[in-house]
């Protein structure tokens, strides 16, 4: 890997991959009115089509520039709220209400989408590329398991480059300082972690024995008592989906009582500086924590507060202020920005080779 690549993975400038299936919008997002989302640098519109398929488009009608997300879906088509001029799910313009002859190439750009797992996922790189079977199996992480249950939850905004919630999923030890007393006793941050590559996958795990559990974790599992052998596991599918999986043993019971929870996350690039977190959980058990969705929002936004601040700060200081120091509990996120970086050369070189 050439360092000049390598180099570029700074949280709070780093590039995102084009090639690659993300989250645009959850499956209760996209309902009978466009939706608009800044995806990757660029403005889209969602819809769905006549027979419920959804679609993508570049969201600028081409006649005026106005945003397509501003008018309405008619007969699976977007209608320009300015001047009514249709677009399908291929991005031509389908109906010019004002007569005339329809100007050659007339149309914006479309993009493949596909719906699974409760999400929405969009392809924004070289459409040629846009093979299905690369779309992350979530089933790994329990999402639309019969023996599991789950939902999609919280999604959450934040003012910072997508490499900075790409790798605070990655690491634990901030649990315990940032979190404190919500779902950490003060353990996490000095337990060793072991660190696995599966293909694709980062694993990042530590296991606690006989911890004092927070209310919020005895809250989401439902256990009695207030200890627990628990296993923290942080996965990463770059360059998108972060999981963190948690196994709580009660001490008190047989270790056949042994229940799983996990958090599913999506993280999309807005742009360089902002970013989309959807979110998703399923758990071995079923859901009887009320307040399950206001809890995840209440914890991720401690997160969200940190990052945004990560990202103010670095744009304020001067680049020779700048200085990271790396870290063991950073193994994780260091190995995360490797593969960013070889998926942003390959699609580089790939660019270089067809001549663009």
């Amino acid at each position: 890997m050439t360092v000049s690549t390598m180099a570029e993975m700074i949280p709070g400038s780093a590039p995102y991959p084009r090639n690659a299936w993300y989250v645009a919008a959850t499956v209760s997002e996209l309902g009978p009115q466009p939706l608009h989302r800044w995806l990757l640098g660029k403005p889209v519109v969602l819809f769905r089509q006549h027979d419920g398929t959804p679609a993508a488009l570049f969201d600028r009608c081409p006649h005026r520039g106005y945003p397509l997300s501003e008018g309405r879906v008619i007969d699976g088509a977007v209608e320009c709220g300015y001047h009514g001029l249709r677009f399908g799910a291929d991005g031509k313009c389908a109906l010019i209400p004002s007569g005339g002859t329809m100007p050659a190439g007339l149309g914006v750009e479309s993009y493949p989408v596909r719906e699974k797992w409760e999400w929405i996922w969009i392809w924004m790189g070289d459409p040629a590329r846009a093979d299905p079977a690369l779309i992350p199996n979530l089933d790994r992480f329990g999402l639309g398991r019969p023996d599991w249950h789950s939902e999609t939850s919280v999604l959450l905004q934040i003012g910072a480059n997508y490499l900075l919630s790409f790798e605070n999923f990655l690491d634990a030890s901030h649990i315990t300082f940032l979190h404190t007393g919500q779902i950490d006793s003060g353990d996490v941050a000095g337990q060793p972690l072991e660190m696995q590559i599966d293909g694709d996958l980062i694993v990042v795990a530590r296991r606690i024995e006989n911890e004092l559990q927070s209310p919020l974790t005895m809250r989401t599992f439902g256990f009695e008592g207030d200890r627990a052998h628990r296993t923290i596991t942080a996965e990463a599918l770059p360059p998108g989906i972060c999981g963190i999986r948690v196994e709580v043993e009660p001490v008190e019971q047989s270790a056949v009582q042994r229940q799983v929870n996990q958090l599913v996350v999506g993280i999309t690039p807005q742009d360089d500086t902002h970013t989309l977190q959807f979110t998703a959980v399923a758990q071995t058990f079923p859901f009887f924590n009320e307040s399950r969705h206001d809890d995840v929002r209440n914890l991720l936004m401690e997160d969200v507060v940190a990052m945004e601040k990560i990202q103010r700060l670095r744009e304020a200081v001067h680049p020779d202020e700048r200085v990271e120091f790396g870290l063991l509990a950073d193994k994780g996120a260091y190995q995360a920005r490797r593969m960013l970086s070889a998926m942003i050369r390959n699609e580089r070189n790939l660019t270089t080779a067809n001549g663009d």
